[in-house]
């Protein structure tokens, strides 16, 4: 296990980075409020990484926290040329965005986001236990809350599941409780923090079910930034490179994975209609080698009677 203590680790960063604002040559980048706080520190920690490892070439930068935004907003910030007020964010990919910001197609957490892990009212796991497939799932007419604008959405309602939906983020877990849906479906690198934060809710995480679909996190750069873009590519793909991603993933994942019991879990997969194809060849790769991580179930080979002799 990487061991790391985060907390000199964001230190050292962070002066790196006000020590870069004094100098000359500094690029300014502004980035979404929702990336720089996001509750995964490994976001921000690999974004800091990939501008670090690339200063030989492009120089200093300094991070600027933007205005708060929503998602949508963010998505269009990105897309203008003039008079923008946001330089990088980091969404889930749509061929829709793609089209509207430049995508750097680099995982940042190797597509753990598409495993959805439902949080569920207390007490209401006999709804589950008895489901193992797409067709029983079907059958039992569960409904899931999800966010309108959320593109994930699509990709329920595609695959026939029930979706309640709402504006409102926070809304979606006082719905829960109101029994408005079953399943408020979250990804397994976020799931914990949000049963943390809504403590006083009772929520509970559900013991036996994945909803499996492709659903990459990207970082998305302003078009009028293309330099940026090729930055953090070529930061990225040196952080994979040294293994660094890798040890990042285990550092921040490996734990959470494990308490979350992902490897014995009954996997239902769906399909997502929303990526690119570019996307999709992005992601086989880094699929592979997340389900031979961390998804093959340990099977101790059984003794032959002769290896007994």
């Amino acid at each position: 296990m990487w061991n790391i203590n985060k907390k000199i680790k964001f230190t050292i960063l962070l002066l790196f980075s006000a020590i870069h604002q004094t100098s000359v040559a500094t690029t300014k980048i502004t980035v979404w409020d929702h990336t720089v706080n996001d509750p995964t520190e490994i976001i921000m920690d690999t974004l800091l990484r990939a501008l670090e490892i690339t200063k030989p070439e492009y120089g200093d930068y300094q991070l600027i926290t933007s205005i708060e935004m929503e998602q949508g907003r963010a998505l269009r910030e990105l897309s203008t040329r003039e008079n923008s007020h946001l330089d990088l964010a980091h969404f889930a990919p749509t061929r829709e965005r793609e089209e509207q910001a430049i995508v750097v197609r680099i995982p940042l957490i190797q597509g753990l986001l598409g495993y959805r892990i439902c949080l569920i009212k207390q007490g209401e796991q006999y709804k589950f236990s008895q489901i193992t497939n797409k067709q029983q799932w079907l059958a039992s007419d569960l409904s899931i809350g999800q966010h309108k604008n959320w593109p994930d959405t699509l990709v329920l309602q595609n695959n026939g599941l029930n979706v309640k939906t709402t504006y409102k983020y926070e809304l979606l877990f006082q719905q829960l409780v109101k029994n408005r849906f079953d399943c408020f479906a979250r990804g397994a690198n976020e799931i914990n923090y949000e049963q943390r934060n809504h403590r006083n809710l009772n929520l509970e995480i559900e013991k036996t079910i994945i909803l499996h679909y492709p659903f990459p996190m990207f970082f998305f750069v302003n078009k009028n930034n293309p330099s940026l873009a090729k930055r953090l590519e070529l930061g990225l793909s040196r952080l994979m490179e040294d293994g660094t991603s890798a040890q990042l993933f285990e550092h921040y994942y490996r734990t959470q994975i494990e308490d979350l019991n992902l490897k014995n879990r009954h996997i239902i997969e769906l399909n997502n209609p929303t990526l690119s194809k570019k996307t999709i060849q992005a992601m086989r790769q880094p699929n592979v080698i997340f389900q031979q991580r961390y998804l093959v179930r340990d099977i101790t080979p059984l003794r032959s009677k002769e290896s007994d002799k």
